[in-house]
């Protein structure tokens, strides 16, 4: 499904970076490690890669990847790019300053497992940044998923994580 959205041309959703995440980058601290979940085509690693983090990108999209690798060459910053399902995907133990997830819509098979092992992957001062679609979403139909399993509430991000 991936592959088929990423193959246009253009970038799908722009190639600057989301708002959220520009508005609450200074709370990952300063030049570390910065994991972005399900990257896309790299606009956010391209704009974390530009403010001095060490990057890297996860996706399951080999064509959104190829697309951030090209964003990054023409920014002139790296990013370490990685094909994987999060389904199964190690996040480490203390491996990370910050953990990005933008409007990565995971079913809760797959979601519960990765957050359970999200807080030992940060570093005592990690930071996780988080923005998805609730429930309240689906009467909007603006975007976002359908399946309100994959849609997150605060009684689910408490318990996930």
């Amino acid at each position: 499904m991936w592959n088929e959205r990423y193959k246009a041309e253009h970038y799908i959703y722009g190639t600057e970076p989301n708002d959220f995440l520009a508005a609450h980058v200074d709370r990952i601290p300063a030049g570390g490690r910065v994991l972005c979940l399900a990257d896309g085509e790299g606009r956010n690693g391209v704009f974390l890669a530009r403010r001095g983090f060490q990057v890297t990108s996860v996706d399951l999209s080999e064509v959104g990847l190829d697309k951030a690798r090209r964003l990054a060459d023409s920014h002139g910053v790296s990013l370490t790019l990685v094909h994987a399902d999060l389904a199964d995907f190690p996040l480490g133990v203390n491996a990370w300053e910050g953990i990005v997830s933008i409007f990565c819509h995971l079913p809760s098979a797959i979601r519960a497992p990765l957050y359970a092992s999200l807080p030992a992957s940060l570093t005592p001062e990690g930071m996780f940044l988080l923005e998805a679609y609730s429930p309240a979403q689906l009467p909007r139909d603006t975007g976002g998923p359908k399946d309100p399993d994959m849609l997150l509430t605060a009684d689910t991000l408490r318990r996930e994580l």
